[in-house]
Order: C-alpha cells, then sequence, then structure tokens
C-alpha cells in the first residue's frame, strides 16, 4: 500500500527548511535574572464548554509547561472548578454561564480586561459552536452581530473605516493562536482576515479545517500540504500550522517543515497541547513563525519521548505537557538527545 503524500518527507524546495534542533534552540525563550511572571509572558486562553473541559484544561497545562510565566483562562464558571483541580497555577476567569446578549457582553468585557496585561491570546479549543459561544468570538473578532445585538465596542476606538467593531482582537494588536473551534466559525465569516493586523494570528488548522476555511478539497490539502498552507497563509496574511502528516509552517513565503510525524500523536487533544504550546512560545516574546516551529519541534520530540513509556498506541494528550518541558529543559542545556 502506498503511502498518502502527506505522510512521505516534503521535498524541501526555495524559502523551506526543516524544523531541526538547530532552529528550535534558536528560538527557545530565555529569562534573566531577576525574572517576573508578567514579564516573561501572561497568556489568555480562551477555551472549553460543556463536554470539552479538557480542551481548555490541556491547553492551559500546556501553555504553563512551556514556559508561559502565568495564564488566564476564560471558561464557563460551571467549568471552572475542574480546570482549578487539574492546573491550580492558572488564573480562572469565570465566564457567565447562558447565551444572552448580556452573557455575551459580560465575558467580553472579563476577557477585555485580562487581555490588557496579557502578551498573547489563544482563542478556540473545544470552545463549542453554540450562540454562546458565536456571541463571544463575535466580540473578538469584531462583527456587525457584535455592536447590534449585544452592545459591545461601539467606542470609536473600537470601529472600523467600514463601520463595524473592530473586535477586541484588532484593538489589542496581540498576537492570537485560533484553533478548533475558533477556526470552524471563521470558516463562516467571509473575509475574516481583513479584522486583522497581518501577520497577528497563527492558525492550527488539521486538512478538513482547512477545508472549511479555504473551500479547498481535503484530497487536494492532502495531495499536497505545503502549497495548500503556503497559499492560505499568503491570502490570509498570517501564519498557518498545517497538521497534515509532517506539519507545516508557513507564511506564505517561507515555509519550514518538520522533521518527524509521530503516529502516536493521532489522539484528542494533542491539537489543545500544540495550540498552547504556541501560545506559551508568542506570549515569552517569540515570534510568530519561530514560536509555531518550536512547538512542533518540542511536541514531536515530546511524543517520542513518551513512547518509550507507552508505546505508539498508549500515549494521550496529558503525557505531552511534562515531556515538552523535559524537551525544553534540553535544548537550554543545549543538548540534541537528552533522555535522562
Amino acid at each position: 500500500m502506498t503511502e498518502p503524500a502527506s505522510w512521505q518527507r516534503p521535498t524541501l524546495g526555495a524559502n523551506e527548511r526543516t524544523i531541526d534542533h538547530a532552529a528550535a534552540f534558536a528560538a527557545l525563550p530565555r529569562r534573566s535574572p531577576g525574572a517576573h511572571k508578567w514579564g516573561v509572558g501572561g497568556l489568555v486562553v480562551v477555551a472549553g464548554s460543556p463536554g470539552y473541559a479538557g480542551a481548555a484544561i490541556l491547553t492551559t497545562m500546556a501553555a504553563s509547561r512551556a514556559g508561559a510565566g502565568i495564564v488566564m483562562t476564560a471558561i464557563s464558571r460551571s467549568l471552572s472548578l475542574a480546570l482549578n483541580i487539574h492546573v491550580p497555577e492558572a488564573v480562572i476567569i469565570p465566564l457567565p454561564d447562558g447565551d444572552s446578549s448580556a452573557s455575551g457582553r459580560r465575558a467580553a468585557e472579563l476577557i477585555e480586561a485580562k487581555l490588557e496585561k496579557a502578551a498573547a491570546i489563544v482563542v478556540g479549543p473545544g470552545l463549542g459552536e453554540d450562540t454562546a459561544a458565536g456571541l463571544l468570538l463575535a466580540a473578538l473578532f469584531g462583527t456587525r452581530t457584535v455592536r447590534d445585538e449585544i452592545g459591545f465596542g461601539t467606542s470609536a476606538a473600537n470601529v472600523s473605516s467600514n463601520g463595524e467593531d473592530a473586535g477586541l482582537l484588532a484593538a489589542s494588536a496581540k498576537p492570537v493562536v485560533i484553533d478548533a473551534d475558533g477556526l470552524n466559525w471563521l470558516g463562516q465569516q467571509g473575509e475574516w482576515w481583513q479584522r486583522l493586523a497581518p501577520g497577528q494570528a497563527v492558525l492550527t488548522p488539521h486538512a478538513g479545517e482547512l477545508e472549511r476555511l479555504s473551500g479547498l478539497p481535503v484530497d487536494v490539502i492532502a495531495a499536497d500540504p505545503a502549497a495548500a498552507a503556503r497559499d492560505a497563509a499568503s491570502r490570509w496574511r498570517q501564519i498557518v500550522v498545517l497538521k497534515c502528516g509532517h506539519t507545516i509552517v508557513t507564511d506564505g513565503t517561507v515555509t519550514l517543515v518538520a522533521e518527524d510525524v509521530p503516529p502516536s500523536l493521532a489522539t484528542a487533544g494533542t491539537g489543545d497541547v500544540l495550540a498552547g504550546t504556541i501560545g506559551a512560545f508568542l506570549a515569552q516574546g517569540v515570534e510568530p513563525m519561530a514560536a509555531a516551529a518550536l512547538a512542533v519541534y518540542a511536541g514531536a520530540r515530546a511524543a517520542r519521548r513518551v513512547e518509550e513509556r507507552t508505546g505508539t498506541l498508549g500515549l494521550v494528550a496529558s503525557d505531552l505537557p511534562l515531556a515538552i518541558a523535559a524537551e525544553l529543559a534540553g535544548l537550554e542545556r543545549g543538548k540534541e538527545n537528552d533522555r535522562d
């Protein structure tokens, strides 16, 4: 049986490079003596919903283990205890339950207050696709629905030239990782990329999510993932991290390709871990392309580390954050192979 093209190591062309140890080492954040938690990076995570509390937990846990100085997770009040039990270090932004316009407005206000101090934000893991999630995402990205229905962001500073609400993300200009249900929501919006500054977002789709965002069929994406990711990044003027075989990181001009594609990562929650890890590096001041590449490298290496104990079939996503921390520790020590 012939391997799908997406699972074969791509042949590198012009402006294409492998994400290797040297690239990861160069991107690794460094802390100075006397560093403070806010100085090394505050991160807001907007994630989780009934049935998907684990997505918020995994994203938050991964961000914490990847070096974010403080992680503030916006999650439904009814799920906050579960998050607090699993990640006691996290600051919880308890969002009101319900899908009314008042709940949507209050959720946006609570996130805005924390985003002012944060350096980056992750949006989407396990957020759901109900009315409440839609109102919140509209407040973050900015639509007429936000201004007309919930009254958020009507100040002159938040209104774009076409009269629509600019949204929290555009107003803050903070780098943002968009994953999972955040991507699904964007796929239903027209020209959503016009609401973000060029290079502000790191999008982390798998092939199905990229199909919904771009309209390109999955089989075409899988036949040449690098070309599909590059074309999408060029059109949207954002960073695309395409999880399709050897993960692709591209801004449309430069393309970085993962060295390894551990099959053990084909399990629920690993995308949440990747999103949280990228967010942590963005919060620490790493440039978006380098942040995504470092997260891809550390995640793949962490999977291989876990496989030594669990094999390919036994890995679960919650194994990864601590293993990623161990891989980052090896990078800090300058070691390419550090399994002790």
